[in-house]
């Protein structure tokens, strides 16, 4: 595929026509006040794309693209290239309202795939959705797809105030310690491990499933703001920190894997370090595995720490936009 590739969609219906001029192009860091103005307040307002464009767009292993309406952007995607090139996950997807149900993200990402697979290197497709999704529900139902993971989530509002007490007021133990690409690599050759912390065989960090492979190794770390782990008795608990800004404000994700009663050591290490991006509130995203989710909410309330506080309709939202499933296709 050359820079831009004309597509075709649903044309003839209001808003759109057979004189609309489609095109799918690679984009850049240039094109960032375009590809934000396709659509704004998505995500809940967790949006981490505006935040992490221009990081994200100058990894080689990232490639954007963008379907363009008469030059306007209507539609975009990432997509990050991982397990050593074999699998394309897709990412930060989102489509302007006026072209929402024309196909135009459809045709996008079928053109994409088809620049992707064409060489024969990339051999799986991978994506991250949230339960609302039922067209994902339903191709899953079909054997379209296979579920690879779930994470729930938890989320907490945190001032800087109290966030400062504790890292300053609590010191972890030797055996709980920031992590780096050696330590990863000797996580990941150790099946006791992998097994223990990594049931499903990958580890999802800033919403990408990567495989425990040594070539995952150093985007994850390009990805992830720190990474904590406790490592006696014999690799406990792991968990990959990323700060963002969004549109409700400052935002830390953290990635739970392993026995959560260590995990007050783990804030102290994340703690320090948001306090160097952010001065103010933050919220605090947990996503783990269900059974841990009760752990990591009483640990919250005993440190005084409270949950965010949404109404019935505003939580069921949240709910569907975070609770996160990690398909890979077939």
């Amino acid at each position: 595929m050359s820079s831009s590739e004309s597509i075709g969609c649903g044309a003839n219906k209001q808003g759109m026509s057979d004189l609309d001029k489609i095109e799918v192009r690679r984009v850049s860091e240039a094109d960032y006040d375009d590809v934000m103005s396709i659509r704004s307040a998505i995500y809940c307002g967790y949006d981490y794309l505006p935040f992490s464009y221009r990081s994200l767009i100058t990894h080689s292993h990232n490639e954007g693209y963008a379907a363009v309406i008469n030059g306007k952007f209507a539609a975009f995607c990432f997509v990050s290239k991982v397990d050593g090139g074999e699998t394309a996950v897709s990412r930060a997807s989102r489509v302007n309202k006026q072209y929402e149900g024309f196909g135009v993200y459809k045709a996008l990402t079928l053109i994409i795939e088809k620049r992707l697979f064409s060489d024969g290197t990339v051999l799986n497709d991978a994506v991250v959705y949230s339960e609302g999704n039922q067209k994902m529900v339903i191709a899953t139902s079909r054997g379209e797809y296979t579920l690879l993971m779930k994470r729930t989530f938890i989320v907490y509002k945190v001032d800087c105030e109290k966030m400062t007490v504790l890292s300053q007021g609590t010191h972890p133990t030797k055996h709980t310690r920031i992590l780096n690409a050696v330590d990863l690599e000797t996580a990941f050759k150790s099946s006791k491990v992998c097994s223990t912390l990594f049931p499903e065989e990958r580890i999802m960090c800033n919403q990408v499933p990567y495989r425990l492979k040594g070539p995952n190794i150093p985007l994850i770390v390009s990805e992830v703001s720190l990474i904590v782990g406790t490592t006696v008795p014999e690799w406990s608990l792991v968990t990959c920190g990323v700060y963002y800004r969004s549109e409700n404000g400052h935002t830390y994700t953290l990635e739970v894997y392993g026995n959560c009663d260590f995990i007050k050591e783990h804030l102290v290490l994340h703690f320090q370090h948001a306090l160097q991006c952010c001065h103010k509130e933050v919220d605090i995203i947990f996503f783990c595995n269900e059974n841990e989710a009760s752990k990591i909410d009483i640990e919250m309330k005993e440190l005084q720490f409270r949950n965010v506080d949404f109404n019935s309709q505003q939580c069921l939202l949240l709910k569907r936009e975070l609770n996160k499933y990690s398909y890979e296709s077939n």
